[in-house]
């Protein structure tokens, strides 16, 4: 028995052509010296459906845009089914692309093309529970311990010098700095006058 195409329980009328489109994503490594490449198989990239037909009476044309664009606008996955996609385990789907065209020669008639995207539903990120790390704790414990232990505290602090002392030679160059810094302020006064500041 066929299946008629179903995009969100909604089937497109009067289609002409449906065709899928599977592809690996292959990375191309070239070596030097080797005849030919190596390829690293990154796995299988994304099933995209392409749905084709036209329609002839312009009361079904906007029922079909009215029902179609509502679904790609929303830009949510939504359930596919299809003869075509049988064995795929193609479960949802994505409208990528959505074309309509009229043609001259022939002014009833509408054509359109849907191109739909499998769609994989992202892994959730690990969120730290209750629980998160207690598994460590002893660990953790036991190696904060020992590495408190190997510190002298009492010595180390001993030989740290009074911040006073360190700074004392500096004092008379700070002093001198701070005459010149002072002095600059008084040797721009010419060039105030000048410009009638």
């Amino acid at each position: 028995m066929r299946v008629r195409p179903l995009i969100g329980g909604w089937s497109p009328p009067g289609i002409e052509r449906i065709a899928a489109f599977e592809a690996r994503r292959l990375a191309v490594l070239p070596v030097p010296g080797l005849s030919g490449d190596l390829h690293q198989d990154l796995g299988r990239g994304a099933l995209a459906i392409e749905i084709v037909g036209s329609l002839a009476d312009e009361d079904a044309r906007d029922q079909f845009l009215g029902d179609l664009r509502e679904k790609f606008l929303a830009g949510e996955p939504v359930d596919f089914v299809a003869d075509i996609a049988k064995e795929s385990e193609l479960e949802q789907v994505l409208i990528d692309e959505l074309r309509m065209e009229e043609v001259a020669d022939d002014a009833d008639r509408f054509r359109y093309r849907i191109v739909l995207r499998e769609y994989t539903e992202p892994p959730e990120p690990p969120l730290p529970g209750p629980d998160f790390g207690l598994d460590l704790l002893p660990e953790l414990d036991l190696l904060a311990a020992l590495g408190l232990d190997a510190l002298d505290l009492p010595a180390i602090a001993a030989d740290v010098p009074n911040v006073g002392q360190v700074l004392e030679p500096l004092k008379p160059a700070a002093e001198a700095l701070r005459e010149v810094v002072s002095q600059a302020a008084s040797a721009l006064d010419p060039l105030r006058e000048l410009l009638g500041d």
